[in-house]
């Protein structure tokens, strides 16, 4: 009983500190608002100053697996033991409908061996960026036919794929015969030109929507201005402090994540200024002054943003739990986006909002309250009522949760995609190229596998690794395959026999995408059956392994699944600490956040549903599941925090029904609008024409739109009411109906 007789009046001071600080804050800020306009103008001319950061879109596959990968250990071997490697990410195909002619055939042979002896006789520029060898890949395909390119050491993605242009450039004279440039590095160059090119149209776009609504919330064309004029001032300082610190800390910026940086920034600053402005709006019904209603909206709002900012920068950072690093550095990216966000909703737009006062609203929105007006109507309110009864709150929660589960259901057989072809415009050069190597039936030839045999004088077994190679070759899932069987000689070495006679390699093609999901499953299904059919073969001495981008994808997928589970695991821990101090309950944290998990994961079985199993893709791309899913979960703390805390405040001087039938009216216009405003902005990531942005745009959008119409405003208060008293354990702030005496304070119960 002490415990809680302490407890209590050290509470009570904490508030009468924060209210106090509040309201200091709010003078400050409100007193000296031209110089924190000047400030913060000063920091975006500083930081234009800084040199921004590059990306890391250079980057292939193989460099997002931590170096402890079997699949990178296999390629490590496979370089040491063989002069040249075998396995290639750029692939020159040519093409002819009717069937390649033998002087084509033979062209495509003669081309390539002129390109590598041009590498042997030193007849090539020094240093990285040209070819130094070609080699033919037999395809069994009429009328395709397949060269790997081998760029030098150090040649950027780019400039290889430049180089494979210029070599394909020799065929186009031979009509009717087309030629494509496909692989993994054409396809990754194409998704950064892709992202490139649409980068500003998607920026533009966010700029209109938001516009267009804050217009519409505030009926004034003013407020969006003002709104516009702030995010700007911080896009400028936030992209430029974000390389700078980058830099400094050591943390990556893939190209990827720059949609996902502009979005969370444009969409988190223009929600705080809304409900920012929305009070400011309500304040000036009763102030006199401008600047005395300034103050009110400062005190009132800004411990509940700072929170709110605090919830999504401490969900995101959880992205640094990940064991992979393209996924960590979407964390510090993420997480000080939100924080020059939260610092400029604190700062520029309370002084802005100061400084054009009255003139921020049109004369209409002067009269009324946002929200708020005397005029509201009282079917709303009803609504409400309904869910303050223990019966409507029993209906609402179990409809609004078998909603969500139906939703949810799909991701039961989510799969994930590392395939950057298949996630390109139908137009493209690459994603035509390998719909051409598709429709003959070598897909993976874009792409192979190589099966590195290793074992004391293997290379002298020709005879066993004959009949290795007929075996692989039967699989269902291989449709060509080339090794020891191929070589000329029996002394050939240095290509797929080592020179130390210690190690042979294969290179296997499967039949499907072999960075999706289906080839994914096929050589995780074929490596289940490798070490019998070496003892079939007679190799029982001698240990096979796999490497490519196959094996890459393979591990990538199971390295990404474990990693979404422990960084949602740690994001919802996070977010629990924050809500659980911020309520001062444990209980009502734990089902909000429930009901935001349920949330989350029905946005992305609905985005299984559309991408999978209604549009046919062979899974997710990698990364759309994990940063949407975090980014969710993060985002559905921020509006818990500013839901629930108006009813907790509420729930300070009234029964909790009577604390959900006021608050929730009076905040649903302004969160509405928040909500409304984020997904749009996310929606315009659609804009990218590659299909990992728009599953991000779809997930994001349809899972901020559950949280904005479903959760927020039916089941939250739903829930609530049917925890009653219990949504306040172990605290004691929750009273269920009029008259019912609250436990006694500290100092009330040394008075008694």
């Amino acid at each position: 009983m002490r415990g809680r007789e302490a407890v209590g009046p050290a509470l009570r001071a904490a508030s009468r500190a924060a209210r106090t600080g509040g309201r200091a804050y709010a003078r400050v800020v409100v007193d000296g608002r031209w110089y924190v306009v000047a400030a913060w103008l000063v920091a975006a001319v500083a930081v234009l100053l800084l040199p921004p950061a590059p990306g890391t879109s250079g980057r292939l596959l193989g460099g997002l697996l931590p170096a402890t990968s079997d699949a990178l250990r296999v390629q490590e071997r496979s370089l040491e033991a063989f002069d040249v490697p075998l396995l290639s990410g750029t692939a020159v195909v040519v093409h002819d409908p009717a069937g390649l002619d033998l002087l084509t055939r033979a062209d495509v042979a003669l081309w390539a061996l002129a390109t590598s002896q041009a590498e042997l006789e030193g007849r090539v520029p020094d240093g990285p960026g040209h070819l130094v060898g070609a080699v033919p890949l037999p395809t069994g395909s009429a009328d395709t036919a397949v060269t790997y390119l081998y760029a030098s050491p150090g040649t950027s993605l780019t400039r290889t794929t430049e180089l494979a242009r210029q070599y394909a450039a020799h065929f186009h004279n031979q009509a009717p015969v087309r030629t494509y440039v496909t692989g993994v590095t054409p396809a990754q160059v194409a998704q950064g030109d892709h992202l490139e090119s649409r980068l500003c149209a998607f920026e533009a776009a966010s700029v209109v929507v938001i516009a267009g609504v804050v217009a519409l919330a505030f009926r004034s064309w003013v407020a969006p201005v003002a709104v516009l004029a702030v995010a700007g001032v911080g896009f400028v300082v936030s992209a430029r402090l974000l390389s700078a610190l980058a830099q400094a800390l050591g943390f990556s910026l893939p190209d990827q994540i720059e949609p996902l940086v502009v979005a969370l920034f444009l969409g988190v600053v223009t929600d705080y200024c809304v409900l920012l402005f929305s009070t400011f709006h309500q304040e000036l019904a009763t102030a006199e002054d401008p600047r005395e209603a300034a103050r009110r909206a400062v005190a009132r709002d800004a411990p509940v943003v700072a929170v709110a900012g605090l919830t999504v920068a401490g969900g995101t950072i959880a992205l640094l739990a990940g064991d992979l690093g393209f996924f960590r550095s979407f964390g510090p990216a993420l997480s000080l986006t939100v924080v020059v966000g939260l610092l400029l909703s604190l700062t520029l737009a309370p002084a802005v909002m100061t400084i054009l006062g009255r003139r921020l609203f049109s004369l209409r929105r002067q009269q009324e309250a946002l929200g708020t007006t005397s005029r509201a109507p009282d079917r709303p309110r009803s609504r409400v009522h309904l869910l303050t009864t223990r019966r409507g709150a029993a209906v609402a929660t179990a409809a609004g949760v078998a909603l969500l589960l139906l939703a949810a259901l799909p991701v039961l057989h989510l799969r994930l995609d590392q395939s950057f072809t298949a996630g390109l415009p139908e137009d493209d050069g690459a994603r035509r190229g390998a719909q051409v190597l598709q429709d003959s039936g070598v897909r993976g030839a874009s792409a192979p596998t190589e099966l590195l045999v290793e074992g004391q004088g293997v290379a002298s077994e020709r005879d066993a690794l004959a009949r290795f190679q007929e075996l692989i070759g039967r699989q269902p899932e291989v449709v060509g395959v080339v090794g020891p069987a191929d070589s000329p000689t029996a002394q050939e070495h240095g290509i797929v026999l080592s020179e130390g006679g210690d190690a042979a390699r294969l290179l296997v093609v499967l039949g499907s995408d072999p960075l999706g999901a289906e080839a994914i499953a096929d050589l995780r299904a074929l490596q289940g059956r490798l070490d019998g059919l070496a003892r079939e073969a007679g190799l029982a001495g001698a240990s096979v392994a796999v490497t490519g981008q196959t094996a890459v994808a393979s591990e990538l997928t199971a390295l990404t699944r474990a990693d979404l589970e422990r960084t949602l695991l740690v994001a919802l821990g996070v977010e629990l600490v924050l809500l659980a101090l911020y309520l001062r309950a444990l209980v009502a944290p734990l089902a909000l956040l429930a009901c935001s998990a349920l949330s989350v994961v029905a946005a992305l079985g609905l985005t299984t549903w559309v991408f999978q199993d209604l549009g046919g893709a062979e899974g997710l791309v990698f990364y759309a599941p994990f940063a949407t899913a975090v980014l969710l979960v993060a985002l559905g703390s921020d509006y818990n925090v500013f839901a629930v805390g108006a009813i907790w405040s509420e729930a300070a001087r009234r029964p909790l029904g009577e604390a959900i039938a006021v608050a929730v009216p009076r905040s649903t216009r302004a969160i509405t609008t928040a909500g409304v405003i984020l997904a749009a902005t996310f929606a315009m990531v659609a804009i990218i024409p590659l299909a990992t942005f728009r599953q991000i745009a779809f997930t994001m959008t349809v899972g901020l739109v559950l949280d904005t119409f479903l959760v927020r405003p039916v089941l939250t208060p739903a829930v609530l009411t049917l925890l009653g008293r219990a949504a306040g354990w172990p605290g004691h702030r929750i009273r269920t109906a009029p008259g019912e005496p609250r436990p006694p304070s500290g100092e009330e119960a040394a008075r008694g």
